[in-house]
């Protein structure tokens, strides 16, 4: 295959069709093209992107030809499935693969007709065992709509690519466990029995089988963001109904096949390189394929009173509605809990393998597994579209297992630009598992990993590790995470009321924090900047009220820092005014030319820490603010519920992984580069008022930690007084001995902040996870960027 005479002769026949027109009756032109059987990489070579949109611009017919016959081709396969066939039915997949992304970015009349004109292949003559012939057609149904139905059939075609089950099936057996089970390429969702099969041959065709899918489904790619439709795609419409051939049975296939695959190999070391790895490119693929039919239409109201959020949702059981996915359905009806637990340990032992390959002891012997984006957003969408995901992973599993690659990622990432639409999903899971009382709860499991990443040594538990990461993200992170810092509070705001005990280090970072955020050069930097300070204000007073005993770290860290919680309480107008003329004009004298960053060194760290002041909030969430009251036997109840919005994090850039609604920039390749914000114009600069100050007083929590310095403070006074020498783990120890029963006032609400989805996440997930598709198909450069419309791709 795909020797030097056949690559010329297929470029000969590829150059003729660009030049000239070629009677579909040529069947020995045809006929040669189809049997000059070439690798993948080699067709992509010799048709390039220019050579498509030149064949449909100039040679229509000649297009009409190739994808009519291909189509053919593919569909007698299905219908006559003889191995003699098949290295041409693939032939015919890969050239198609290579037309549709650019038939796809063309709104041309002749596209639309060619695709969706009513037409179908006649069934060639069963006693000549051959392909069809182009002009054996009639009208009943569209290329497009064979197309896709045809791939679905490919995807179980005995001996191409599943094991001939050799079991007598009839017509209505389709819908039987035991009819699935042969068919499945694996086993977990809907069989636990199913026994696998591997073959290299397999692999390979479902490869080009899934690519195919990935090239029919990508008109998403030429949507304008502004007027993003979900619906709009007529391909995903015939992939994701009701009617869609084997769709549960391709479903199961798809998520087994990605969350059942093992990186070591056949189990031992080195397993990867005993034989040649076609399983783990058989996974990437189907993962592509899966986000993509999930993403499309609306998300599945499994309870038709839980419509909410003013989003479009179709029922469970409305077929025929606008926005039907029928692969939704599969994903919410997921509820047993030997499928759920299948789902969760595939997704621990897959995202856990990027930190395990760095700390193996043995040098590579364990496969990378590189496509931790498309594993977050799968993840993603088990949590918003599985009712009893969550539940069942918080109550029966260790979500900790789940947390950490994540703080991996984030810490591995957070100063790289190209991995900007990676820190906010892993931001995003965060907020969503952040607002479950049993995800903060079981973050006081005992820390004792250790990632390979710049991480201080520390002993404590899980909330430390959170806290501490989280402080890097604020304060060594790139300034395209900046509109995300009131994401990381609120997640540590979430969580504080179950953290039974924090380390010295994390209580050290948080009132780090506030201290951060207090200076006038951040507080007095925008409007909205003391949101900061009241999330953390409502942490420190989440543990006061509710774990004093255990957290004598925090409240020693909090009387250390005693002065920063008086400035805020003798807050006044001409202090901040004073304070920040005294700033801009410190600013002016030093020449600087970076505005709205504050900067320090790290008593712990040794390194710079920066805060982007100006960085702008935008409309990326909506949270729900959920009141709860600690009742007398110490157990968190409901109490109600109120409606917020938080003005949080949208991307100010996307960078070769990321794709978000408002900047949509996907660098090719290389990572873009990292551009100072430019300075506001000193008409625009936010200057306090007396109506400001008032606001912000009356929205910072600070009485109940006022009350605790004026009862701890003179009793340490006292202590240092009559020892003359105390060293920190006495005056922690006296904490830990004091009570605050009566002196603090009443528990307030405790305010859990819920993630909702609104229109612009929905859009950002989506625009990510192309972006995301786009850049891993570049190997094999599966799409062009000069026409993608979702987000801007930048040749560099």
């Amino acid at each position: 295959m795909g020797g030097s005479s056949s690559k010329a002769t297929f470029a000969t026949h590829v150059q003729t069709i660009l030049e000239r027109p070629v009677d579909s009756n040529d069947h020995e032109f045809w006929d040669e093209l189809w049997r000059t059987v070439l690798t993948t990489e080699e067709i992509f070579e010799i048709i390039t992107p220019d050579d498509v949109r030149k064949l449909i611009k100039d040679q229509q017919e000649n297009s009409r030809v190739i994808f009519t016959q291909a189509i053919a081709q593919l569909y007698q396969v299905v219908e006559t499935p003889y191995p003699i066939y098949f290295p041409q039915a693939l032939n015919c997949a890969r050239v198609l693969a290579r037309l549709l992304p650019f038939l796809l970015e063309s709104k041309s009349h002749f596209v639309h007709e060619l695709l969706w004109n009513k037409k179908f292949v006649k069934n060639a003559q069963e006693e000549s065992k051959s392909p069809a012939g182009p002009d054996e057609v009639q009208e009943s149904e569209p290329l497009a709509v064979i197309l896709v139905n045809t791939l679905f059939h490919l995807l179980f075609l005995p001996e191409f690519t599943i094991e001939d089950p050799n079991v007598e099936f009839s017509e209505s057996d389709i819908d039987t466990p035991a009819f699935k089970s042969a068919l499945m390429w694996a086993p977990g969702v809907g069989s636990a029995e199913k026994t696998v099969v591997t073959s290299t041959q397999f692999d390979s065709n479902r490869v080009d089988v899934l690519r195919l899918m990935t090239a029919a489904f990508c008109d998403s790619l030429y949507q304008n963001p502004d007027t993003y439709d979900f619906c709009q795609s007529m391909w995903l419409e015939v992939a994701t109904s009701v009617d869609a051939p084997y769709a549960e049975i391709v479903f199961n296939s798809l998520i087994n096949t990605v969350l059942g695959y093992d990186p070591i190999g056949w189990g031992v070391p080195y397993g990867n390189y005993l034989a040649a790895d076609t399983a783990k490119t058989v996974m990437e693929n189907a993962v592509q394929v899966l986000l993509i039919l999930l993403d499309y239409g609306h998300p599945i109201a499994h309870d038709p009173t839980a419509i909410q959020n003013g989003l479009p949702a179709v029922l469970a059981t409305d077929t025929q509605a606008q926005g039907f996915n029928v692969f939704r359905r599969f994903l919410g009806a997921i509820e047993s809990p030997d499928q759920l637990n299948f789902l969760y340990r595939g997704f621990v032992r897959l995202l856990n393998n990027s930190h395990e390959v760095e700390n193996a002891y043995l040098p590579y012997s364990v496969t990378r597994v590189e496509i931790e984006q498309e594993l977050l957003l799968l993840f993603w969408k088990c949590l918003e579209e599985t009712p009893k995901f969550m539940p069942y992973i918080l109550k029966h599993c260790d979500i900790t297992e789940i947390l950490l690659p994540l703080c991996y990622f984030m810490l591995d990432g957070r100063k790289d630009p190209a991995k900007v639409g990676l820190m906010y999903l892993c931001t995003f899971t965060l907020l969503k598992l952040s607002g479950e009382r049993s995800f903060g709860v079981a973050l006081n499991k005992l820390y004792q990993m250790r990632l390979p990443v710049e991480l201080p040594l520390f002993t404590g538990n899980y909330a430390d590790l959170l806290i501490i990461v989280l402080h890097k993200m604020i304060v060594s992170g790139s300034e395209k995470l900046s509109p995300l810092y009131s994401c990381y509070l609120t997640i540590i705001c979430n969580v504080s009321p179950y953290c039974k005990s924090l380390c010295a280090l994390s209580a050290l970072k948080l009132t780090n924090l506030l201290k951060l955020f207090v200076s006038p050069k951040f507080l007095y930097a925008a409007e909205g900047n003391y949101i900061y300070v009241a999330l953390l204000l409502e942490t420190f007073n989440n543990i006061v009220q509710y774990q004093y005993e255990g957290n004598g770290n925090l409240i020693y860290a909090i009387l250390r820092r005693k002065e920063v919680f008086e400035t805020l309480a003798t807050l006044s107008l001409p202090a901040a005014l004073n304070s920040l003329q005294t700033m801009r004009d410190k600013r002016l004298g030093n020449g600087e030319s970076t505005h709205g960053k504050v900067q320090r060194r790290s008593s712990t760290d040794d390194q710079d820490e920066v805060l982007y002041a100006e960085g702008v909030p935008t409309d990326l969430i909506s949270t729900k603010n959920m009141e709860r009251r600690v009742d007398q036997e110490g157990e968190i109840q409901d109490v109600h519920s109120t409606e917020a919005t938080s003005k949080v994090a949208s991307t100010t850039a996307v960078s070769a992984d990321a794709a978000a609604p408002t900047d949509r920039n996907i660098d090719q390749v290389k990572k873009a580069p990292v551009k100072p914000a430019a300075a506001a114009p000193a008409s625009n600069r936010f200057v306090p008022t007396e109506e400001w100050l008032l606001k912000v007083k009356a929205e910072m929590p600070l009485n109940t930690i006022l009350r605790l310095l004026k009862h701890l403070v003179p009793q340490i006074d006292d202590l240092v007084a009559k020892t003359h020498s105390v060293d920190e783990k006495q005056v922690i120890d006296f904490i830990k001995s004091t009570t605050l029963v009566g002196l603090l006032p009443v528990p307030h609400p405790i305010v859990i902040r819920k993630y909702q989805p609104n229109k612009f996440t929905c859009l950002w997930f989506t625009a990510f996870q192309w972006g995301v598709i786009f850049m891993h198909n570049q190997s094999i450069p599966l799409f062009d960027g000069k026409h993608v419309k979702l987000f801007l791709v930048q040749q560099v």
